[in-house]
């Protein structure tokens, strides 16, 4: 089993970028990771460097008024349904590993890839299922794809790496039949902080009637702070409890537990968020979409999925040229179900944009 575990790669590695052509990590300009191009709130700044002498003690065990805050923000959720990770694919391995383990993993693909390699660690067996052309959810062929085997179910909503909201009465569909076939389903709900309003499309509100059921979150993408690695998820009471008794001792630390509370309080910086990303997502789509060379795909979230219409030009190929320019985007041709010629943009500020569109222009 361990020879057909391979690490993905994924956005963000600017790191690589950097040593490969002698770019200045502050001269990068990082259109491969869905990370929110304001940064992060400043009151979740302020706090960590406020409070940053608390590193000389242990983090807390059960912080519930981060749990509380979660709450707040959520709606209609109690800390009892609350499972806080060292981000949310801490949270998501954690989960396979209690109620997947041997079983069948169905993935509906292309979907973020770490899905089948945590899967293939837990000794499950991903079975993949494709989607729509228009990345929608076939529910026919998901619900025969269900077998005897299958403990669980992945869905990505707002989806990766084409940024659809999927309908929600047809997710519920999916989660009452897997709930009769005592199958879980994992709502991988990390950009759903970009969709306005969350409330008319989350599920985390379901949780207590459907305990198949589990909803992940973190704080990486919306509140653009990947790098102190948190995540929440939100359950059933009983679901919760058997997390918690197989999680790692102290698995967050405390400076992100500080800075978590403030983001989630910090009104002012969700609600420009919400209409800066919004507004630029939609003159960047425009401004793409006159290139003419290029298939701008409908999103929801702060990210954009591109297929290229020109042959002889694949994402790799445009992935190089535009690396030398200290750009970086997300080739996509390792997503099951698309070829070497879709590539993923993050939505960044107008004046980063313009330089991306100015160096496809010339690419073209």
């Amino acid at each position: 089993m361990s020879k057909k575990i391979k690490p993905r790669p994924h956005g963000g590695d600017i790191w690589g970028l950097s040593r490969k052509y002698k770019v200045p990590l502050e001269k990068i300009v990082d259109f491969s990771a869905p990370i929110n191009f304001l940064g992060p709130s400043p009151r979740a700044l302020k706090a960590i460097k406020q409070f940053a002498e608390i590193i000389k003690f242990y983090p807390d065990q059960d912080p519930v008024e981060l749990k509380n805050d979660i709450c707040n923000y959520v709606g209609c959720v109690s800390p009892d349904n609350i499972v806080l990770g060292n981000g949310s694919m801490e949270i998501i391995y954690r989960f396979a590993e209690a109620f997947t383990a041997g079983g069948e993993a169905l993935i509906p693909v292309p979907s973020f890839t770490e899905y089948e390699r945590v899967s293939l660690l837990v000794s499950a067996r991903p079975k993949l299922v494709g989607m729509q052309p228009d990345f929608s959810l076939n529910i026919h062929t998901v619900k025969k794809s269900v077998s005897s085997d299958t403990c669980l179910l992945f869905i990505c909503n707002p989806h990766s790496p084409s940024g659809k909201l999927l309908d929600r009465d047809l997710i519920l569909n999916l989660i009452e039949f897997c709930h009769e076939e005592k199958v879980y389903v994992i709502l991988d709900e990390n950009y759903i902080d970009f969709v306005d309003p969350v409330e008319e499309y989350t599920l985390a509100h379901y949780v207590e009637k459907y305990e198949n059921i589990f909803v992940v979150r973190s704080f990486s993408k919306f509140f653009g702070m990947p790098g102190i690695r948190i995540g929440y998820g939100i359950g059933c009471k009983k679901l919760v409890q058997k997390l918690e008794a197989i999680k790692q001792p102290w698995c967050i630390n405390s400076l992100a537990m500080i800075a978590a509370r403030e983001a989630l309080k910090d009104k002012e910086y969700i609600k420009k968020s919400k209409v800066q990303i919004r507004r630029e997502r939609e003159k960047l789509t425009n401004l793409l979409n006159e290139i003419g060379l290029l298939q701008v795909f409908p999103s929801e979230t702060n990210f954009l999925l591109v297929k290229i219409l020109k042959k002889g030009v694949t994402a790799k190929d445009l992935k190089e040229k535009l690396a030398k320019r200290g750009i970086l985007i997300r080739d996509c041709g390792d997503f099951h179900g698309l070829d070497e010629s879709y590539f993923r943009i993050t939505v960044r500020s107008a004046k980063e944009n313009s330089i991306l569109l100015g160096a496809l222009r010339e690419v073209f």
